[in-house]
């Protein structure tokens, strides 16, 4: 029981690894007693950094 809950732990460590690693979400992981969870919004492009991506500074 005890094997089966760290694997759970570290698999889901490792998607929000991932998940930060790529830059497209910000990650806010939330621990208390009211709430506890992984919350997840996507970062949208605002006109500023689409116009500085497209000249590739």
């Amino acid at each position: 029981m005890k094997k089966k809950m760290t694997e759970i732990i570290s698999d889901a460590a490792e998607r929000v690894y991932d998940i930060v690693k790529d830059d497209k979400y910000d990650v806010m992981v939330e621990l208390t007693n009211k709430n506890k969870g992984v919350k997840l919004n996507k970062k949208r492009p605002t006109r500023h950094t689409i116009k500085w991506k497209a000249k590739n500074h």
